[in-house]
């Protein structure tokens, strides 16, 4: 068996359900002592023990121990007549000591039971005293990694059930193409190199977004391959496009900044928007098109606007966007300025006719909801077999691309990182979403997610991951922390530099009377392209919580000298908090993680679009945890509340 399922470290069960210990925690808890079995009680009584427990016995092993004697003393005692372990329970129960041994649990090999495992009592023996075997019996009975596949290159696999019908599927029909939809945490990234495994290496094409999600899969595929395979979509558009020996290209040394730009290629303006401000909007025009098929530019490629535009507008957009389309294709290392220059590689490629080279058979894309459909238009050029796995529900904002050809779709629901407490939240948000998947999720049975509900101004641990609903949310997050002397960090670079010119865009439109407003090189962040002063900006946000937080912050006198002293508590990722929008963390897990009370947000949604999108990032949010999941309430009253309105939404779509 691989590494990756087989923990030599055997778990030890708790004989009592975590829902038990949280009745006991509630006021008046102790009263709920009465109904618990010796056992349970024997259990209760070795996680208060934890809390004083010294580091030498602060171990699965040595509470099994104490674990074990108590319940022999409990049975013991029984046989005399007395009353077991209830009255030293009564006497001992100390409900501070319950809540931090549970905290000091979280670190140790202790895992408590379900329910019904509790009830049938199989972790006794005959005579009624613990069994120490029961660890192994119940890790082997509930291991999902049961199906061996040996792979044609002699290599051995150990898979789930439905992991095995799929393989067993696809190796039936090798010349077919494949879509798999599956959930989150199925083992996608294990199952693809199981896939490969069915495959000539040297004519599989495997295909990843971005570097980091390339290195994930390499993870998995290395241990069976002794090179590397696969590229991301960039580097195979440029390979496509430039061939393999890429000419040398003179890169001007300073690249003309945006204002420059805009003044070169005649863009003057546009509504409110100074030159720059309008090469933003036409940035946005052309990353539109370069994520479609289309061959040309045209009005469907425009962005929504807060006003909509009048013929004249659209013909300005689309002349300014053209210009700066062919500028783009004369200096392509202008591109690097754009904000999305993969798509505009892929795009660059798709036009110029390239196509998948015939050596090979195969095409394998992982997290598939990320494929452009330029990118797929590429692909069905050539006849290869397309072979994609991706979770629609990780793709909160618009269309998964159709495919062309006939496709064998199978979806896969059991998830082996989260478990039945996470499968809980997650149904409800599949089951309220307008038009995807209603397959439900079913959640390991005893994966280790503990979820716990925090209070206001809660500070998270160092090491969690905050996914936020929106740039206002990271804001008022960053603020939070830095307020509350604690370190945080970015996922990247470009994270940290894309939030702080969005803070510093934010406090010059708020100060008119002290800042200009994207006079600096960069021009104002993006975000703000459609809105010329702070009454456009509210108008757009009066809805988010976390805006109207920052307004607030703001009309209290915070300036750019106070982002100055917030980004001294900026660190590397890894030593501290880590902020990121959850839309952006799909196909990531972490140990930790907190939702955010905006990204639950209580307003009314603007419309039924509006609620699917929040739903597919709360999704992506409450599946990245690995061990602990911060909520600030309950998930599921929170999708039955929104649910409960009337009207649901603020606005209504008639017919």
């Amino acid at each position: 068996m691989h590494p990756e399922h087989f923990d030599l470290a055997t778990p030890v069960f708790l004989p009592i359900t975590h829902d038990a210990c949280t009745a006991l925690l509630q006021p008046e808890g102790d009263a709920t002592l009465a109904s618990l079995s010796d056992p349970e009680l024997a259990a209760v009584l070795v996680i208060q023990n934890l809390a004083q427990a010294t580091e030498q016995d602060l171990s699965a092993s040595a509470a099994e121990k104490i674990l074990a004697r108590l319940i022999d003393w409990s049975v013991t005692s029984r046989r005399t007549g007395s009353a077991g372990l209830l009255a030293e329970a009564r006497r001992l129960f100390d409900s501070r000591k319950l809540y931090f041994g549970l905290n000091a649990l979280k670190g140790l090999n202790l895992r408590f039971l379900m329910a019904d495992e509790v009830a049938a009592q199989a972790f006794l023996l005959p005579g009624g005293q613990w069994d120490v075997d029961y660890k192994i019996r119940h890790q082997q009975q509930n291991n999902p990694f049961r199906q061996q596949m040996v792979t044609p290159r002699e290599r051995e696999h150990w898979l789930s059930a439905a992991q095995d019908k799929l393989l067993r599927t696809f190796r039936a029909n090798l010349d077919e193409d494949l879509h798999v939809q599956g959930y989150a945490g199925i083992g996608k990234s294990y199952m693809l190199s199981a896939l490969i495994e069915c495959l000539r290496s040297k004519r599989t094409l495997v295909l990843a977004r971005t570097p980091a999600k390339l290195a994930t899969l390499r993870k998995h595929i290395v241990q069976v391959h002794d090179t590397e395979i696969g590229q991301t979509f960039f580097d195979f558009a440029q390979a496509q496009l430039l061939g393999p020996r890429l000419p040398m290209a003179r890169t001007p040394t300073r690249l003309p900044s945006k204002q420059a730009l805009a003044q070169e290629l005649n863009i003057f303006g546009f509504r409110h928007h100074d030159g720059p401000g309008t090469l933003e909007v036409c940035l946005r025009v052309l990353k539109l098109y370069c994520a479609s098929r289309d061959h040309t530019l045209s009005a469907r490629h425009l962005p929504h606007f807060q006003q909509p535009l009048t013929g004249a507008d659209s013909q300005a957009l689309l002349e300014y966007s053209s210009r700066l389309w062919v500028y783009l294709e004369a200096n392509p290392a202008w591109a690097s300025q754009s904000g999305f220059p993969t798509l505009l590689m892929i795009k660059r490629a798709s036009l110029a006719g390239c196509r998948v080279p015939p050596r090979y058979t195969h095409v394998i894309i992982d997290e598939s909801q990320d494929v452009p459909a330029s990118l797929l238009q590429i692909i069905e050029r050539g006849q290869q077999v397309l072979i994609t796995l991706g979770d629609e529900y990780q793709q909160a904002t618009g269309e998964a691309p159709k495919r062309k050809r006939e496709v064998r779709q199978s979806d896969i629901c059991y998830s082996v990182r989260s478990g039945r407490n996470v499968e809980r939240l997650v149904n409800p948000l599949i089951s309220r979403h307008t038009h995807k998947s209603k397959v439900p999720f079913e959640g390991a049975r005893h994966a280790d997610v503990d979820i716990e509900y925090y209070p206001q101004a809660f500070v998270p641990p160092e090491g969690c991951v905050v996914l936020t609903a929106s740039p206002w949310d990271t804001m008022m997050w960053a603020i939070h922390l830095h307020d509350s002397s604690c370190a945080f960090s970015f996922p990247d670079r470009e994270a940290q530099d894309d939030i702080k010119h969005f803070m510093t865009t934010a406090i010059e439109l708020f100060r008119r009377d002290f800042y200009n407003a994207g006079s600096s090189e960069k021009g104002p962040h993006p975000y703000f392209s459609d809105m010329a002063d702070w009454q456009q900006v509210r108008a757009a946000n009066q809805f988010d919580e976390a805006f109207l937080w920052i307004e607030a912050q703001l009309q209290n006198g915070f300036m750019i000298a106070d982002l100055t002293r917030l980004s001294q508590k900026i660190i590397e990722p890894g030593k501290a908090c880590l902020l990121m929008m959850a839309e952006r963390a799909g196909g990531m897990e972490f140990r930790r993680v907190l939702l955010t009370r905006t990204l639950l947000s209580n307003e009314k949604f603007k419309d039924a679009y509006e609620f699917d999108q929040r739903i597919c990032a709360v999704y992506i949010a409450v599946s990245r945890a690995r061990q602990q999941l911060y909520l600030p309430y309950d998930v599921v009253e929170w999708i039955d509340y929104h649910h409960s309105r009337e009207p649901k939404f603020r606005e209504s779509h008639g017919y």
